[in-house]
């Protein structure tokens, strides 16, 4: 039955015809060849051969002619008089068809094509999930009975809903630009009279929502182990401008079962992607480009800091409204810090805190991947400082500075600490362990109107409310 509606599809009636030609007269990009070789083409009912070469998604013949294979059917043929093995590639009624060893470009056009095969190779069984749109199916290949995940989607709701259309097609092209250990990319796309089938790799772990639900919060060398491969993932996407935009606790896998260094950022319906105009499929209109970029980049980041949070308190927060408080400086979650035993070792909180009070210099995951929660060597090294006072003025600069235990035990400096008003005009500073014997710190922010400090180790927290400070100050000079 499968089969019957599968040989229906033809690439006129296909759901990815967009109704251009088969071939063209350019290839946008930089064309470096990946494959080269002579193939037998079927021209005019004869065998022709033709120099042929590919990279990536698009094939040269000759010297002045393309195809893009993007959303390109492709089909495995069988030439009736020779029996030589081949592909044809239709698109809107146009078809070609290449004759020869094909085994190294099928693997290379799969990624990019339209098959229409799936019933023959692959069996579907249980159910992985269910979303809005979509059902997640595990799949296992008849041949190499090696298991994938399958993403299906009802034809009749995309070409009826053009919405989910657009984001459907919008994440189909993303996924396929991704080869990262640590995001989930498209291998294969299928399709049948009712149904689109995207093969994806099959992940046996458990999201990071179940793992908080189901255990205790993580500890900090645990959250280390997690977050330094999805910042790292992060900084791939927005190398190639794009933004994920939905990164939660419910869109990261682990690949395997309790393997923690292994995780995966799934779910790429609501990404955003940046492109050339010139080269751009799409017609997007693109206001302050730049901008844009900062925006997007800011909740990427924030998102990460916040599902760090998560796992470090055991919270499992509703992650619209969180973000949305997180990006106008609004983040009440580090409250929750002071509850955690043992407390957060310097690093940690240095590094939590340079990610929810960013003001207006906004960083990159690159950056971020840079501090010292994420060195092992200072990490084994430097062991948790507990910090018991809320930090020194040092007048002569206007600036607060949180201290070591080391240093506020000090005769000289224990002399210099004074609890004084604090002026909206101060700026913190996040001082991380490589800087601690630095006259300048590069890692300022600007403080929200209530940030929270307190005593690690204990119980005890203080609240530096600005607005009252500075009501008092005036009420004395009064």
């Amino acid at each position: 039955m499968i089969k019957q509606q599968l040989l229906q599809i033809g690439s006129v009636d296909s759901y990815f015809n967009n109704h251009t030609s088969l071939f063209q007269k350019f290839c946008p990009n930089p064309f470096v060849a990946q494959y080269s070789s002579e193939f037998q083409i079927s021209c005019q009912n004869r065998l022709v051969i033709k120099q042929m070469s590919i990279s990536e998604n698009f094939i040269k013949i000759g010297e002045d002619k393309y195809i893009n294979l993007a959303n390109v059917c492709m089909q495995k043929i069988v030439h009736p008089k020779t029996g030589l093995f081949g592909v044809k590639l239709s698109k809107n009624g146009v078809s070609f068809e290449i004759f020869g060893q094909l085994d190294e470009w099928i693997n290379v056009m799969k990624k990019y094509t339209i098959q229409l095969d799936f019933g023959s190779r692959y069996q579907l069984y249980n159910k992985l999930g269910e979303g809005y749109s979509t059902i997640i199916y595990k799949a296992r290949n008849q041949v190499t009975k090696q298991e994938y995940a399958v993403k299906v989607f009802d034809k009749n709701r995309l070409l009826t809903n053009n919405y989910e259309s657009k984001n459907f097609l919008k994440e189909l092209k993303i996924t396929r630009l991704l080869e990262h250990s640590h995001l989930l990319s498209c291998y294969e796309v299928f399709e049948s009279n009712n149904h689109i089938y995207l093969l994806q790799e099959y992940l046996k772990g458990e999201k990071l929502s179940q793992i908080i639900q189901n255990s205790k919060p993580l500890k900090e060398n645990q959250v280390q182990i997690v977050m330094e491969p999805l910042f790292q993932a992060v900084q791939y996407l927005h190398n190639l401008n794009i933004y994920h935009k939905q990164i939660c606790t419910s869109n990261i896998i682990l690949k395997q079962k309790r393997d923690l260094s292994n995780p995966c950022l799934i779910g790429f319906n609501q990404a955003e992607q940046f492109y050339n105009p010139e080269n751009d499929d799409y017609q997007y209109l693109q206001v302050n480009q730049e901008k844009q970029k900062q925006y997007y980049n800011k909740y990427d980041v924030l998102s990460l800091g916040i599902v760090m949070h998560n796992l470090l308190t055991g919270n499992n927060s509703q992650f619209e409204q969180t973000i949305n408080d997180a990006m106008m400086n609004k983040f009440q979650g580090t409250l929750d810090f002071q509850f955690i035993d043992p407390p957060l070792s310097d690093q940690c909180f240095d590094f939590l805190t340079i990610i929810f009070n960013q003001g207006q210099q906004i960083r990159t995951c690159k950056q971020l991947l840079q501090h010292p929660f994420f060195n092992k060597e200072i990490q084994k090294s430097i062991q948790n400082i507990s910090i018991q006072f809320l930090g020194t003025l040092n007048q002569s600069q206007n600036m607060f500075r949180i201290n070591t235990k080391k240093q506020q035990m000090s005769p000289k400096t224990s002399r210099d600490i004074k609890v004084v008003p604090i002026r909206k005009q101060f700026n913190l500073i996040s001082k991380s362990p490589q800087e601690k014997f630095n006259n300048v710190n590069s890692d300022y922010f600007e403080p929200p109107k209530t940030h929270l400090m307190f005593r690690r180790g204990s119980r005890q927290k203080r609240t530096l409310n600005f607005n009252q400070n500075r009501d008092r100050s005036n009420d004395s000079a009064n």
